[in-house]
């Protein structure tokens, strides 16, 4: 961590109100794909399961705004472990520094660079001297429906973090409309995002606009 992260002083403490658009991209995941991403912390399953990887542009934020892409893992119920973020890039250092405080959520910093045309949108990720790419492909016409966290399964959203010794819990809530994505291409993940390619592809989603509130954790020593 660089010094100016290690001493920064926390002005922005929860809850965060946050605005912004996402993309939900959801995947079937193989017992074999699981294995073999290890690397990731993604949760061990004997059937495998079900997984969300979420990319933000969050406009507002009480840090400014900021790019976001992680993976939603939400191990079986049967197994009664609660969802976690087990991997996350965000563009700016102050996001990065108050998600470990505040959550637990283990931040890093990585440079996003957008391209947008028409119903196409593209995003490349770099991090360590490696650059990935993320396609997503929108329906031309796509009806829109409203969602919030009311209509989510409470344990789905009851996240679950361990950062530094220390147990994070905290339930985020949410508002906005969902647009079925028509497609979503992944090349160059190499080394730093699992290869969702080799996953099955289920119906996701584009949030033109959503508000999210991130409420202060639940904070206790391992």
């Amino acid at each position: 961590m660089s010094e100016e992260l290690s001493t920064t002083t926390f002005h922005h403490h929860p809850p965060w109100h946050l605005h912004g658009d996402a993309f939900i991209l959801n995947y079937w995941l193989t017992p074999n794909f699981i294995k073999s991403n290890q690397a990731f912390h993604l949760a061990p399953s004997p059937i495998g399961r079900v997984i969300q990887v979420i990319l933000v542009r969050y406009k507002e934020s009480p840090v400014g705004p900021y790019d976001e892409l992680l993976i939603l893992d939400h191990p079986l119920m049967s197994k009664r472990r609660l969802s976690s973020i087990p991997k996350i890039y965000v563009s700016t250092e102050t996001s990065v520094v108050h998600g470990q405080h505040f959550w637990g959520i283990p931040k890093q910093l990585a440079q996003f660079k957008w391209l947008i045309k028409d119903d196409v949108v593209y995003c490349n990720i770099s991090f360590a001297q490696q650059e990935m790419s993320l396609c997503l492909q929108k329906y031309k016409r796509s009806q829109d429906f409203y969602i919030n966290s009311h209509h989510v399964p409470a344990r789905l959203l009851n996240i679950h973090q361990i950062w530094q010794g220390l147990h994070y819990q905290f339930s985020p809530q949410f508002r906005g409309k969902l647009a079925k994505l028509k497609q979503a291409s992944w090349k160059n993940t190499l080394d730093i995002f699992p290869d969702f390619s080799q996953a099955k592809y289920l119906q996701s989603f584009y949030v033109p606009e959503f508000r999210l509130t991130l409420p202060t954790a639940k904070i206790e020593k391992k």
